[in-house]
């Protein structure tokens, strides 16, 4: 089977004791944890949902994926363009931000609706 990766930012909110993060392949903006791991864990629940769906569903070519049968190859960001997304998603100014590389194997995509 193929690897995906994609990049996550995670940063600590000051004003609240919880992670959130940013994933502009994805457009996921709404993972967030107690930790960087638990917020990590979520984002790539998200995105094996969506590499389960990529045929199904546009999405991910709406992102800017190529993606096939057998195949899914995200868009490729530099990581000073991924924290610039992040802190406009998020409106905010990040200034440590932890950037994961999150790596799956790519699931066997669900036939369209």
């Amino acid at each position: 089977m193929e690897k995906v990766s994609v990049k996550l930012v995670v940063f600590k909110a000051t004003e609240e004791d919880l992670y959130f993060s940013y994933c502009a392949t994805t457009h996921d903006f709404a993972s967030k944890g107690k930790t960087v791991e638990e917020t990590v864990s979520s984002a790539k629940s998200w995105l094996l949902r969506l590499l389960e769906n990529r045929l199904a569903y546009k999405n991910l070519q709406n992102y800017g994926w190529e993606v096939s049968e057998n195949s899914a190859k995200p868009p490729i960001f530099a990581d000073e363009e991924l924290v610039r997304l992040t802190e406009r998603m998020h409106s905010v100014k990040i200034n440590n931000p932890i950037i994961v590389t999150i790596d799956v194997e790519l699931p066997r995509a669900q036939k369209s609706l």
